[in-house]
């Protein structure tokens, strides 16, 4: 049997694009769609070869992107597994705060409040809705050994997460990211974040156990999926009293 054409062999090939990228976009794809899911073993690298129609080498740059993002996880001597959300990925590719003794920790999480809300017209830029679309709108307060280091005010769209109450959020024993995951099959990819000062207002101050008007920081981070569709924007107000802003820990996969 003759050799395939590059056209009739990878019809999803874009002219220009760097091969192993593609691979890389059709092994996320393959991903998205569930055909591989969260903690399963992906097919052999001479399979996924034959699959895409391309050689080892072009595969194994494909992988060793995925496996430095997370999306993949190589277990010698097993196979190379989708990846899941743990404690321990949201600790260190996620969580940029430290104490201020520099410990790298995960946060104690306290629920706040869950409400439904509209969008305005930055939430629905940002989450790629309508303005006045429907979102879950989830508050909690983090800690680093006891002293109340943040509050988080997540906005997440309601159509992607069918079924989000109250009670699921406060019975929660895993991440929010892994909840995202397991209960709702959207995975976080990867995260933008920018950071500007913020003065504490009486109900910042209440919770963050500071004054009114003392400076914060307030970061702002969306949340990206598979083919860089947005699925949450977070606010989170720090008190750099008792913790330090980190982002030299911070994860992204974008190249």
């Amino acid at each position: 049997m003759g050799v395939p054409s590059k056209k009739s062999a990878r019809p999803w090939s874009e002219p220009g694009s760097p091969l192993y990228r593609e691979v890389r976009r059709q092994i996320e794809n393959a991903i998205d769609a569930l055909e591989w899911r969260p903690g399963e073993v992906i097919p052999s690298e001479k399979n996924l070869c034959e699959r895409y129609g391309v050689s080892m080498g072009t595969l194994r740059k494909a992988v060793d992107e995925l496996t430095a993002t997370g999306l993949l996880v190589r277990k010698q001597g097993v196979g190379t597994f989708v990846g899941q959300h743990s404690e321990d990925r949201y600790l260190f590719s996620f969580f940029h705060l430290v104490g201020r003794k520099g410990q790298k920790e995960y946060p104690g999480v306290a629920f706040r409040a869950f409400a439904v809300a509209a969008a305005d017209n930055f939430a629905a830029q940002s989450l790629g809705v309508r303005a006045g679309a429907r979102l879950f709108r989830v508050s909690n307060v983090l800690s680093l050994r006891g002293k109340v280091t943040s509050m988080d005010e997540i906005y997440l769209p309601a159509a992607l997460f069918p079924g989000m109450t109250e009670q699921r959020l406060r019975d929660r024993t895993a991440t929010l990211y892994q909840m995202y995951q397991d209960e709702f099959h959207v995975t976080v990819v990867r995260a933008s974040e920018r950071v500007r000062g913020f003065a504490a207002s009486q109900t910042l101050a209440q919770v963050l156990q500071t004054g009114i008007g003392a400076p914060l920081l307030e970061i702002i981070r969306i949340a990206y999926t598979f083919q860089d569709r947005p699925i949450e924007l977070r606010y989170s107000y720090v008190n750099t009293e008792t913790c330090e802003y980190r982002p030299e820990t911070y994860f992204s996969n974008r190249t």
